[in-house]
C-alpha cells in the first residue's frame, strides 16, 4: 500500500511541472560538449530541481553528491558526520571566502580538475550550463518551424506567470513527497562500509520520470553518491543503457527507467524503482539506526552555520529570489 501510494504522489509530482525534463533540447551536434561536473543538492529542494531538470535537458552527466538535512530544528547546521556537505563548504570557502552553505552547488572540473569553477545559486547555474554546454541547442522555434511551439520548461518557466504560481509549480513535488525519507532527511547508512572505493553507482534515469525520483531520493536519504546519467526521449546516453542490458543477455528494446548499476559488482544491475529501492536499503541502509535525524537536536559538533528556525531555506526565495527562474538563453 505505501509503495502504490509512493508511486501515485510521485506520478503526481512529475505531472505538476508540465512535462518538463522528459526531453532533451535538440541540438546541431549528436551530443553535447565533453563536460566533467559534480552537483552537490538535495532531491526535495526545489532549486535544486530546477538544476536537475536542466542537466537533463542538456543532456549532461553529473557526478552527484547527495546532501540531506540533518535536522528540521535549525537551518543550514551540519555536523562531520555529514557525508559531502563539509565537501560543499569548503568549496564555498575556497570559491568565494563564505561559509553560508546554500543549495545547490556545482562543481565544475572541465577545464581544470585540479582549479574547478564554482557555482552556487541556482539561477548562476543554469547561466554556466547554457553558456557553456548549451551553445549548440537549437532555439525551439527553429527546431520546430512554428514560433508559437515552446519546450515544456519554457512553458512552465515562462517569467510572464505570475511569480507565487511559477513558486508553487516547482515546489508542488516536494509538498507531494514531504516524508523525511523522500530525499530530505539525512538517515544513517553503512556506504562507507559497503562500498568498494574505487567504483561509483551509476543511475540511468531522467529527471522527468516519477519512478526515477523514487530512487533518487533514497539515494540522497542515505547520501549515497553516485554517476547521473540521464536518459530522456532523444538523449545521446541512451545507447549506454541499452549496451549495458545487452551485455546481460536483457535486450530489452526500449529500456525501462530507472536503471541501477553498480559497477563494482560486475553484473550487479537493477530495472525499475522497486528493485533498486529495495537494493539501496538492503546493501547500504542502517538496520540498527533506520531512522531520519530530523527530530535530532542542534548537534554540539555543528560545524554549519545556526538559524534556529524550522524554515527550509529554499522557500525564503520565495521574498528574495529573482523573478526569473531561468536565464535568457534557456528560453529562446
Amino acid at each position: 500500500m505505501i509503495r502504490q501510494m509512493d508511486h501515485l504522489a510521485s506520478s503526481l509530482a512529475t505531472k505538476t511541472r508540465l512535462g518538463a525534463a522528459q526531453a532533451v533540447a535538440p541540438r546541431k551536434t549528436s551530443a553535447p560538449p565533453h563536460h566533467h561536473l559534480t552537483l552537490y543538492d538535495f532531491e526535495a529542494s526545489p532549486w535544486c530541481r530546477l538544476v536537475r531538470e536542466y542537466l537533463t535537458i542538456l543532456d549532461l552527466q553529473v557526478h552527484m553528491r547527495p546532501c540531506p538535512r540533518e535536522t528540521l530544528f535549525a537551518e543550514g547546521v551540519f555536523s562531520p558526520r555529514s557525508r559531502f556537505r563539509p565537501q560543499a563548504m569548503q568549496h564555498l570557502k575556497d570559491g568565494f571566502g563564505m561559509d553560508d552553505l546554500t543549495f545547490p552547488l556545482l562543481v565544475d572540473r572541465t577545464k581544470d580538475a585540479e582549479d574547478p569553477v564554482i557555482v552556487h545559486q541556482s539561477y548562476d547555474i543554469l547561466a554556466h550550463l547554457w553558456e557553456n554546454y548549451g551553445q549548440s541547442v537549437i532555439p525551439s522555434r527553429l527546431a520546430t518551424g512554428d514560433t508559437s511551439h515552446r519546450r515544456p520548461d519554457q512553458k512552465v518557466n515562462d517569467p510572464s506567470i505570475p511569480f507565487p504560481l511559477r513558486f508553487l509549480l516547482l515546489s508542488s513535488p516536494s509538498y507531494l513527497r514531504p516524508w523525511p525519507r523522500c530525499g530530505l532527511m539525512r538517515f544513517p547508512s553503512n556506504w562507507i562500509k559497503n562500498c568498494d572505493g574505487t567504483h561509483e553507482l551509476i543511475l540511468y534515469q531522467s529527471e522527468g520520470c516519477p519512478q526515477s525520483r523514487l530512487v533518487r531520493e533514497v539515494l540522497c536519504s542515505l547520501e549515497i553518491p553516485y554517476l547521473s546519467i540521464p536518459i530522456a526521449n532523444g538523449s545521446s546516453n541512451t545507447h549506454l543503457v541499452v549496451e549495458l542490458l545487452k551485455q546481460e543477455n536483457n535486450d530489452c528494446g526500449s529500456p525501462t527507467l530507472p536503471v541501477l548499476y553498480n559497477p563494482g559488482l560486475g553484473s550487479n544491475y537493477f530495472v525499475g524503482a522497486e528493485d533498486s529501492i529495495d537494493y539501496l536499503w538492503k546493501k547500504y541502509g542502517d538496520s540498527a539506526q533506520l531512522r531520519p535525524t530530523w527530530l535530532n537536536c542542534i548537534p554540539k559538533d555543528n560545524i554549519g552555520r545556526i538559524n534556529a528556525s524550522f524554515s527550509v531555506g529554499a522557500y525564503s526565495a520565495f521574498v528574495r529570489g529573482s523573478r526569473d527562474f531561468v536565464p535568457t538563453q534557456a528560453m529562446k
